[in-house]
């Protein structure tokens, strides 16, 4: 008996986005959320009270090229992407 034809699955379609100047690869048409771009720029987030973060992209789709996230909004990954997350304190 003949074995089926194993097809292999089809890698899933990634881009290729910078963050604080380092390249990173995430999945295409994904929304990235304000924590999982956090964890992209920092292998060990700083923490601690009155910690906040300031992510601030350029090169986005189409609709809106450029802007910042905030806590609880995402935007969606594209080719190219650029990010810049910069830790604060607030006094």
């Amino acid at each position: 008996m003949a074995k089926p034809e194993e097809h292999p699955k089809p890698e899933p379609k990634t881009v290729t986005i910078v963050v604080n100047g380092r390249e990173k690869t995430v999945p295409k048409n994904d929304d990235l959320t304000f924590a999982e771009v956090i964890a992209l720029a920092f292998e060990n987030p700083p923490n601690g009270d009155g910690v906040q973060f300031t992510i601030q992209y350029t090169r986005g789709n189409d609709n809106k090229p450029a802007g910042s996230l905030v806590e609880g909004q995402s935007v969606k990954a594209k080719e190219g992407m650029e990010f810049d997350v910069t830790p604060t304190n607030r006094s």
